[in-house]
């Protein structure tokens, strides 16, 4: 805790003093009182001293001295001992429970994986922490930000949801990249893989395309020209990191019910580029084949390419709800891999830096937050996250790859973990994290 002191109107400075993130003066500071040992015993000493003396120079009489006689010193000591004892239990509990939020948190935080964190406010700011949430720097002069910030395979580039381009620089700073992508208010870049061609090109969206709903316009837009490719239109549609196109999610005309439309088992994954004919990679039967389902059970597919675009997941939904799963693909549409979990309802796969480990969130068996990391050749590892009824909706990964940071709903509050052994430490956030660069 640091004093400081702001300016004043007039008269002399109040003190303030800094808790967390604000500052506050001295007199609504809560008063806490410190038991010292050495300052303890040096007043039982001084006190005991003083009453000796003065008795000391006639006898005790019960009727002048109804008191009884003073306890031995090894119990007058016991007291203050024991305050001191559980007060320090008390510090020990705070500072060493694996939840706990503040400094040691914070460190520890820091510890687990070292960069900066990009995150964006409620307001649509764009800010820079630390890991533990700490070291916050406002980032000026990009407007509004949007919730739906990308990022650039190698974290380099983020793509705002206007369809500007920022470029991460070394140290606590952003700048605006001088892209030529035509900004319009009925297009947006698509969410969360935008960049495409080992970030030389954006993929853009018309009518503001989301990550589930109604088909939309998609191209391939150069960052250096400007000039677009038509994708057509696609339900879902990442970039692919090695060339200039897009995996694209098409769902099934709608056939009638007596109720309502349903969506036809065969909805497919496409791969398509500027310079190719679409490559068909798999159908929403043979996902589901792989998962142990129904094949023709009707399914929400949406695709998260690796950052090299060698592999890429894709996320079967059931359109009639129930347990999600993951299929892992190459880019040629060979089946490495399946993940037979369900996946939060906000939950969006991330790979890893080097592209051999996926985290997603989900529910654990006691209904509580959870974050799974599944890593090639192994099942998922679980590890429980500390707010129990709390939503979290997005996770980064550290620049090495060694810890993961999950953030609530509103973006007060992160969540830690090592990637290694799955353990976790809770601190105070600014924003829903998007990026943790170097």
């Amino acid at each position: 805790m640091r004093a400081a002191t702001p300016p004043q109107q007039g008269g002399p400075p109040e003190p303030w003093y800094r808790s967390g993130a604000h500052l506050t003066p001295a007199a609504q500071r809560p008063r806490v009182t410190t038991l010292h040992p050495i300052v303890t015993v040096a007043e039982y000493c001084c006190c005991v001293a003083g009453s000796d003396q003065a008795t000391a120079g006639r006898p005790r009489f019960p009727a002048l001295d109804p008191e009884p006689p003073p306890r031995p010193w090894w119990q007058r000591l016991a007291v203050p001992a024991a305050v001191l004892v559980v007060a320090g239990a008390v510090v020990a509990a705070v500072q060493f429970w694996p939840f706990s939020r503040g400094a040691p948190s914070r460190a520890e935080a820091t510890d687990l994986g070292g960069g900066r964190v990009v995150a964006v406010t409620p307001a649509g700011g764009v800010v820079l922490s630390d890991p533990g949430g700490g070291h916050v720097t406002q980032v000026r002069g990009l407007g509004n930000a949007g919730d739906m910030v990308a990022v650039s395979p190698d974290d380099r580039y983020l793509s705002l949801f206007n369809g500007q381009v920022v470029i991460v620089r070394h140290g606590p700073a952003l700048a605006a990249y001088p892209a030529k992508v035509p900004l319009s208010s009925e297009t947006t870049t698509a969410w969360p893989d935008a960049f495409a061609d080992h970030g030389r090109a954006l993929i853009m969206l018309q009518d503001y395309g989301t990550v589930t709903g109604s088909s939309s316009p998609a191209s391939v837009v150069s960052l250096a020209t400007g000039h677009p490719v038509p994708l057509g239109t696609g339900e879902h549609v990442a970039g692919d990191p090695q060339a200039p196109g897009a995996f694209v999610s098409v769902p099934a005309p709608s056939r009638p019910s007596a109720t309502s439309a349903q969506l036809s088992p065969d909805s497919r994954i496409e791969l398509r580029g500027a310079r190719r004919p679409p490559a068909v990679l798999a159908t929403a039967a043979t996902l589901n084949r792989a998962l142990g389902r129904p094949p023709g059970a009707a399914a929400s597919l949406a695709s998260f390419p690796s950052p090299s675009g060698s592999e890429v997941a894709v996320t079967v939904r059931p359109a009639a709800g129930g347990a999600a799963g993951v299929v892992v693909m190459s880019r040629a549409g060979r089946v490495l891999a399946t993940i037979r979990a369900p996946l939060g309802a906000q939950s969006v796969p991330v790979w890893s830096p080097s592209g051999k480990s996926l985290a997603y969130l989900g529910t654990g068996a006691g209904g509580g937050a959870q974050l799974n990391i599944w890593s090639a050749g192994g099942p998922a590892v679980p590890s429980k996250l500390p707010y129990v009824a709390g939503v979290y909706s997005a996770c980064v990964w550290s620049p090495g790859g060694t810890a993961v940071l999950c953030s609530d709903a509103e973006g007060s509050r992160w969540a830690v973990t090592r990637a290694r052994d799955g353990h976790t430490v809770a601190v105070r956030g600014t924003g829903l994290p998007v990026a943790w660069p170097p």
